[in-house]
């Protein structure tokens, strides 16, 4: 399973516009303070999106990680597998719209897990069934790199 080539940012992220990766609210005051400190990005093709969320804090809940500060009692994620990427232990969850009202990962499948004090979130949109696209979210966090910010390092 290979990544897709020629992923372009999406502007539009639940309920506020945010750029494809930086911290929350950095820019956009339409989201306001409670994604203060959140990272979010998504990227697309013709025939794929790609969300991507990093958290302030660790989160349990794997709801309020697709969701973020938009995180509502009734949101509910559907549990899929465990597997373990490059050291880290992350669950595949599946993201159903029915219990995510508004989620940019609506109808994804979604790897996630926590490093560091920091709870990550990666998935596509589920187009070709949940076992392809959670192939395709195993070869993109097979990719993925940690690095402190600039000023910690």
């Amino acid at each position: 399973m290979r990544v897709p080539e020629g992923l372009t940012a999406t502007r539009a992220i639940g309920p506020c516009e945010l750029d494809i990766i930086g911290p929350g609210a950095s820019e956009r005051k339409a989201c306001g303070n409670a994604w203060r400190g959140w990272v979010v990005g998504s990227s697309e093709t013709n025939d794929q999106h790609l969300v991507i969320v990093a958290s302030p804090q660790p989160l349990r809940n794997y709801a309020k990680v697709v969701n973020g500060p938009a995180w509502y009692p009734g949101a509910r994620v559907r549990p899929l597998r465990s597997l373990t990427i490059n050291g880290w232990r992350m669950r595949a969850v599946y993201v159903p719209v029915k219990t995510n009202a508004g989620s940019a990962f609506m109808r994804h499948v979604v790897l996630i897990w926590t490093v560091r004090g920091h709870t990550y979130g990666i998935g596509f949109h589920k187009v070709h069934g949940l076992g392809a696209t959670l192939d395709l979210d195993a070869a993109l966090a097979r990719g993925v790199r940690l690095i402190a910010p600039a000023e910690s390092r």
